[in-house]
C-alpha cells in the first residue's frame, strides 16, 4: 500500500513539476480567505470587501517569480504601485474624459515596462489591475481612505501567506523540481524501451512523454537561472547534466522511433539526421522575445499595439455597453502578454473567446446552485480561483474558463449576476479580441514570417562565431556559445512549425510559455 501511495504521489508530483501550480493555487486560496476574514471581521462594505479580494489573487497572480526572496521584492514594489493607480483611478472617476486617457497612458507605460525583465512584467500588471478594478468596483474619491486599508490587508496577507502558512524555500523548490525532472526522464526511457519491445507501437505515447521532459527542463533551467547565490556549489554543471541528459533522451526517443518504423537497420546517415532532428526539437531552456521588428524595438512597438487594441476596445466598449466597456480593454491587453507576432494575439484571442464562452454557463450553473448560501458561493468561488491557477497555463482556454467563473460567482456575492450581464461579458470578450488582432495587424506589424526570419538571422550568426571559435580535436570542453546554440535552434524551429502549419502550428510555440495574466 505504501509502495502505491508513493508511485502516485511520485505522479502527481511530475505531472506538476516543483509542484509549482499546486503551490501557487494554495497561495490564491489562502491569501484570498485571510483578506476576507480579516476585512469582514472589520465590517466593511462590499466594495471594500471586493478591492481587497481582487488584490489578493492579484497579489498571487502578479508575483511570478520562481524564488521567494525575488517574490517579496515584487510584493513590496507592487504596494505603493498599486495604491497609487487605484487613487488616480478613483480621483479621475468624475472626468470620464480624463480617466479614459490617463488608462490609455497606463497601458502603454505598462507594457513598455516589459522591456526590463519578470518584475517590469509584473508591476505592469499590478498598475493595469488596479486601475481596471476602480473602473470596474466604481470607486469614487471618497473611498479612497477605506479601500487603503484594504489594500494593506491583502498585501500583508499575501507576505503571511508566503512566509507562514504556504511556505517554500529555493532548496525545497529545486528539489522538488529535480526529482520531478528525473521522475519524467524515467517515463521515457521506458516508454523508448516499451516502444522498442512493442515493435513499432505507443509512438505517440513516447512523443506525449518527451515532450513532458521538455517542460520540466525548462523550469528546472529556469529556476537555476535565476537562483540566488549559494543555492548550489556549481549552478553551471547542474544546468549541464540537465541539458545533457534531455538531449539523450530526446536523441533516443528519436532513433527509436525511426527503428520502429523501419525494419532495416538505420544508416550512418539516417542516424545522424536523427540526431540533427533532435537538436532541432530541443525546447529553448530560456524562452525570449523577439527584441526588434524592423528599427522598432519589440517593447516600444507592443506597447503601442495594445495601447491601440485598448482606444479601439474603449470606443467599440462604450457602444456594446457604457457601464461595461472595461471587460473589453481587459481582453485587448491580456492577447498581447508573451506574444510576438500576429499569429499569437490570433491564437490567444481564439483561446481566450472559447474560454469565456463555456465559463458563462459554468458559472451561471454553480451561481444557481449557490443560490442564496454565501458560504457555498464562497466555497465555489475558492475552487473557481484554485483551477484558474492549478490549470497549466498553456491551456489558456481553461484558465480563461475558471476566471469567467470566478467572476459569475463575484457578480452572484454582489447580487448583481443575470444572463444579460454574462451575454454582455461574451460581447464585450469577442470586441476586445477583435480590437488586439486589429491592432496587431495593422500598427507596427510583425509577422511570423519575419520573427522566423530573425531567428535564422541569429542562428547562423552564432554558427559563424562558433566556426570560428571551435575547439581543438580532443578538446572535450564545449564552447562557450553552446547553449546560445541551443536557445537560438529551439527558437527557429517554433517559429519554422508556425510557418508550416499556420496558425495550429502556434501550439507548440505556446506550450513552454509563462501563464497569462487575466483581470
Amino acid at each position: 500500500m505504501a509502495a502505491k501511495t508513493a508511485s502516485l504521489w511520485d505522479r502527481f508530483a511530475a505531472a506538476d513539476p516543483g509542484l509549482l501550480r499546486l503551490t501557487a493555487g494554495l497561495r490564491a486560496v489562502v491569501g484570498l480567505t485571510l483578506t476576507l476574514a480579516a476585512l469582514t471581521v472589520g465590517d466593511q462594505s462590499s466594495v471594500v470587501l471586493l478591492a481587497g479580494g481582487f488584490t489578493a489573487v492579484v497579489t498571487s497572480l502578479a508575483s511570478s517569480d520562481l524564488h521567494r526572496h525575488n517574490q517579496f521584492l515584487t510584493l513590496l514594489a507592487g504596494a505603493p504601485v498599486t495604491l497609487a493607480t487605484l487613487t488616480a483611478g478613483g480621483l479621475l472617476a468624475p472626468f470620464p474624459l480624463a480617466s479614459h486617457l490617463a488608462f490609455l497612458l497606463l497601458i502603454f507605460a505598462a507594457v513598455y515596462a516589459r522591456r526590463f525583465g519578470r518584475r517590469g512584467l509584473d508591476l505592469g500588471i499590478f498598475a493595469f489591475m488596479a486601475y481596471f478594478l476602480s473602473q470596474f468596483a466604481g470607486i469614487q474619491p471618497h473611498q479612497l481612505p477605506q479601500l487603503t486599508g484594504a489594500l494593506a490587508t491583502a498585501f500583508a496577507a499575501a507576505a503571511v501567506t508566503r512566509c507562514c502558512l504556504v511556505p517554500t524555500t529555493s532548496y525545497a523548490s529545486l528539489k522538488r523540481l529535480k526529482a520531478a525532472f528525473n521522475r519524467r526522464l524515467r517515463d521515457a526511457q521506458q516508454a523508448t524501451s516499451g516502444l522498442l519491445a512493442d515493435d513499432g507501437g505507443g509512438v505517440r505515447r513516447l512523443e506525449r512523454r518527451l515532450d513532458r521532459l521538455h517542460t520540466s527542463a525548462l523550469l528546472l533551467q529556469e529556476f537555476l537561472y535565476e537562483a540566488p547565490a549559494g543555492l548550489l556549489r556549481d549552478t553551471t554543471a547542474e544546468l549541464e547534466r540537465t541539458a545533457r541528459a534531455d538531449a539523450a533522451a530526446q536523441r533516443l526517443g528519436v532513433l527509436a522511433i525511426r527503428a520502429s518504423k523501419d525494419s532495416t537497420a538505420p544508416s550512418a546517415n539516417t542516424l545522424r539526421d536523427a540526431e540533427n532532428r533532435t537538436r532541432c526539437d530541443r525546447v529553448a531552456l530560456r524562452l525570449g522575445g523577439a527584441q526588434s521588428s524592423g528599427s522598432w524595438r519589440h517593447t516600444t512597438r507592443q506597447a503601442l499595439q495594445v495601447t491601440v487594441a485598448a482606444a479601439l476596445a474603449v470606443l467599440g466598449g462604450h457602444l456594446v455597453s457604457p457601464h461595461l466597456w472595461y471587460w473589453a480593454v481587459a481582453t485587448a491587453w491580456v492577447v498581447f502578454i508573451k506574444a510576438e507576432h500576429t499569429g499569437d494575439i490570433l491564437l490567444q484571442s481564439g483561446r481566450r473567446l472559447i474560454g469565456t464562452v463555456a465559463g458563462v454557463p459554468f458559472g451561471y450553473g454553480l451561481a444557481s446552485l449557490a443560490a442564496g448560501h454565501t458560504p457555498v458561493a464562497l466555497a465555489f468561488l475558492l475552487a473557481c480561483i484554485f483551477g484558474m491557477f492549478y490549470t497549466p497555463s498553456g491551456n489558456y482556454w481553461a484558465v480563461t474558463f475558471f476566471i469567467t467563473g470566478s467572476l459569475s460567482m463575484v457578480l452572484a456575492l454582489l447580487h448583481t449576476l443575470s444572463p444579460e450581464l454574462l451575454a454582455l461579458r461574451i460581447q464585450e470578450t469577442a470586441l476586445g479580441a477583435g480590437c488586439g488582432i486589429l491592432a496587431a495587424a495593422l500598427v507596427v506589424p510583425t509577422r511570423v514570417h519575419a520573427v522566423a526570419e530573425m531567428r535564422l538571422t541569429e542562428l547562423l550568426v552564432i554558427l559563424d562565431h562558433l566556426a570560428h571559435c571551435a575547439p581543438k580535436a580532443g578538446a572535450p570542453k564545449p564552447a562557450p556559445d553552446a547553449p546560445d546554440l541551443d536557445q537560438a535552434l529551439s527558437l527557429r524551429q517554433l517559429e519554422a512549425a508556425g510557418q508550416r502549419a499556420g496558425v495550429t502550428g502556434f501550439r507548440s510555440a505556446q506550450a513552454g510559455r509563462g501563464r497569462l495574466s487575466e483581470e
